[in-house]
């Protein structure tokens, strides 16, 4: 129960009790919700200890070596962690405070607070973590914090910053809950929701994924911290699995079990049984069972229960006719931590391609418990996601060996069967489902969970820090080694080196968009001698980097030297499952001495998903060189300001450069999403980026 919700339910009890009970009713703002435990009691340091390295330097200690350091992490511990009025102080000279217990998946409220000039942090599983700090701090801005707490800040693969910012003030208390399930976090700061199941990265080993439990950490980071009412619940195995299937929901999704008996099944059908809704292999029997229906690309789910000692397999592709692992593909289904397995191959571990690709280890739950897994095969690419923790990213077309020589026939097949390889054990599987790749194409968002401008602009670029953006860059991803994207003296550089984007936290709609921009000096890599080019990305949605890794699925409204004022239409597509994200717009057009297609208002009607739309007056004679200006462009010269808007009129787009009108189209799809400042080889400034209410944009 988050502070706000404990404070609604208070007030609610004070208006039905008598003025006596109030007190009473006062101390159920530190009442531990219903399932869940509290890990500080308010009155001592119960159940925490001190910091001893890190989860890569404790495993590598001896017992002995480990209870020593340990020893004197805890008297460090309580020289500097404190209970002050029933809150947990730290004063900013020790180390980290970290629970004595170990957790997996769960979920965790903390109350939190900082002083001016505050840097702290939530570590999961021992490792960093959600981060808090004072947002309002300008030496901050530089790590981006401006952005706001609440965001896995150490990633680098996938999303580091937060949705929103919700922080409260520094000196005031916030409320953080977070929910752990697998290798994804979801985090809400202040009832607001700043991360939505993102993956956690591996800070201490990038090449491993998160651990499967470890401990919670208090960050020290050199300063006085504040945390009082603290509470967490394991999630159970039952509950985790329904979690990590509704976040896989899908329309495409087909149950391939009815859970009565073997109907679409073929092959060892006598080897196998169904037992309270699950197909179990017969105890001392094996062989394959199969669907009757073949596969190529596809996304499959599955619970499976192991015995000790457990050995099945999940066959991929397989012909019908020999043996899975050879002809089509084997995913073990294996006890792995059993000692009779001590010494297999590590390419012969649950989750791995048989004798082909090694699975991370240590993510299957103990026998007796069921088990989540999905398996996504596209192409020569697998993934093999656990418990909601990938252990296998795999692309066969590198596998050069396997662990008996030769590559095995069925790595080249591209369809087959889905079942499973028995070996004698009573290994269990139930809840089986199967989706086709790509699938149908997605859905965009509702235009009404989109924001709208209303009360005067909303300053996507404040002039001051990125507040309210977030970077994908095609060869970093969320990181920005290269300071792409920097701020200084009220203008945004972007450099320009690489492909990529400076991305709004929000979707919008029925705004009129005004961006300011000039060209610099620089331009890179394969573009060095070609025009400068850049652009603002409309009604983006999708996965980052859904269009060539580079940018999302959106309209474009190219900036390019002779070419400001272009409609680009680029449709998306899922990079790991090949579903699209479509977008389309009709626009009326004509063709140009090259048949090179440009707006005309009145010409034909024309419906695109791809392509090019030129702006009226683009100069027929366009070469891509460096410098290039056309005999009718009205874009500024090189070195000046240029003025760009899109008035963004529910389904319409209307582009204008320096005030004139120079392409539209209609019946625009999706009508509303992010928007994106382009990085495309050449140095740009902004110095203006934000969206008016219809109608209220001033002119100049």
């Amino acid at each position: 129960m988050t502070s706000t919700r404990r404070t609604a339910l208070i007030l609610g009890m004070m208006m039905l009790l008598p003025t006596s009970w109030l007190a009473a009713a006062n101390a159920l703002a530190g009442d531990v919700p219903a399932g869940f435990t509290s890990l500080f009691n308010g009155k001592d340091l119960t159940g925490w200890k001190g910091l001893v390295g890190n989860p890569k330097a404790r495993a590598a200690m001896s017992p002995a070596e480990l209870a020593a350091a340990q020893k004197e992490a805890d008297e460090t511990m309580r020289a500097h962690w404190s209970v002050v009025d029933g809150v947990l102080v730290f004063d900013g000279k020790g180390q980290s405070l970290c629970t004595v217990k170990d957790y997996a998946d769960f979920e965790l409220y903390v109350d939190w607070k900082l002083h001016a000039q505050g840097d702290s942090g939530i570590y999961l599983r021992g490792t960093p973590q959600v981060n808090l700090w004072d947002t309002r701090f300008e030496g901050y801005f530089r790590h981006g914090a401006e952005k706001g707490s609440g965001s896995l800040w150490n990633n680098r693969n996938h999303s580091r910053f937060p949705l929103v910012h919700a922080d409260n003030p520094v000196e005031q208390w916030n409320t953080l809950f977070i929910r752990m399930i697998g290798e994804r976090v979801t985090v809400t700061l202040n009832d607001q929701l700043v991360v939505d199941d993102v993956v956690l990265e591996n800070y201490w080993q990038r090449e491993l994924p998160i651990y499967r439990s470890g401990q919670i950490e208090l960050q020290n980071h050199g300063n006085e911290l504040f945390f009082r009412n603290i509470y967490v619940r394991e999630i159970p195995a039952a509950e985790a699995n329904q979690r990590l299937a509704r976040r896989d929901d899908h329309a495409d999704f087909r149950p391939l079990f009815n859970g009565r008996d073997l109907t679409g099944w073929i092959g060892d059908v006598d080897n196998y049984e169904v037992v309270d809704g699950a197909i179990r292999c017969r105890p001392g029997q094996g062989g394959n069972l199969f669907t009757k229906d073949e596969y190529g690309d596809f996304v499959a789910r599955l619970e499976f229960q192991l015995p000790p000692g457990g050995n099945n397999g999940l066959a991929v592709r397989y012909d019908g006719q020999g043996r899975p692992h050879l002809d089509g593909l084997e995913l073990q289904v294996l006890d792995s931590e059993h000692p009779k397995y001590a010494k297999l191959d590590a390419r012969q571990y649950h989750g791995s391609v048989y004798g082909l690709v090694p699975a991370h280890r240590g993510y299957l739950r103990p026998t007796g418990e069921w088990n989540y897994q999905q398996v996504t095969v596209r192409g020569s690419h697998i993934r093999v996601e656990l418990n909601g923790t990938t252990i296998v990213d795999a692309d066969l077309s590198e596998v050069k060996e396997s662990k008996d020589g030769p590559l095995p026939p069925g790595v080249k097949r591209t369809s087959g069967h889905f079942g499973f390889a028995g070996h004698n054990d009573p290994v269990a599987f139930r809840n089986i489902s199967i989706r086709d790749l790509p699938g149908s194409p997605a859905t965009p968002p509702a235009r009404d969970a989109a924001i709208r401008p209303t009360d005067g602009p909303i300053k996507l670029f404040n002039g001051r820090n990125l507040a309210g953006l977030y970077t994908w860059l095609e060869d970093s991803r969320y990181a920005d080694p290269k300071q792409v994207f920097t701020v200084a003296d009220g203008i945004l550089r972007i450099s320009g080196d690489g492909y990529g984007g400076l991305i709004t936290n929000q979707a919008y709609r029925d705004y009129h968009l005004i961006v300011e921009f000039k060209w610099g000096e620089k331009t890179w890599h394969g573009r060095a001698d070609r025009t400068r080019d850049s652009g603002v990305l409309l009604h983006a949605w999708g996965p980052d980097g859904g269009y060539g890794n580079k940018w999302m699925a959106s309209v474009e409204a190219q900036i390019i030297e002779g070419g400001v004022g272009d409609i680009l239409v680029l449709t998306g597509t899922d990079p790991l499952t090949g579903r699209k994200f479509p977008v389309s717009l009709t626009a009326e057009v004509t063709k140009d001495r090259d048949g090179e297609t440009v707006w005309k208002q009145g010409g034909e009607r024309q419906t695109f998903s791809s392509g090019r739309i030129n702006w009226f007056g683009r100069d027929p004679d366009w070469v891509d060189e460096i410098g290039f200006r056309g005999k009718n462009d009205v874009e500024s010269p090189l070195g000046e300001w240029t003025r760009l808007e899109v008035i963004a009129d529910g389904n319409r787009l209307t582009y204008k450069v320096n005030g004139v009108t120079v392409n539209q189209a209609v019946d625009v799809n999706p009508s509303s999403g992010k928007l994106l400042l382009q990085t495309e080889l050449a140095e740009m400034f902004v110095r203006r980026f934000e969206l008016w209410p219809l109608g209220e944009a001033p002119r100049e």
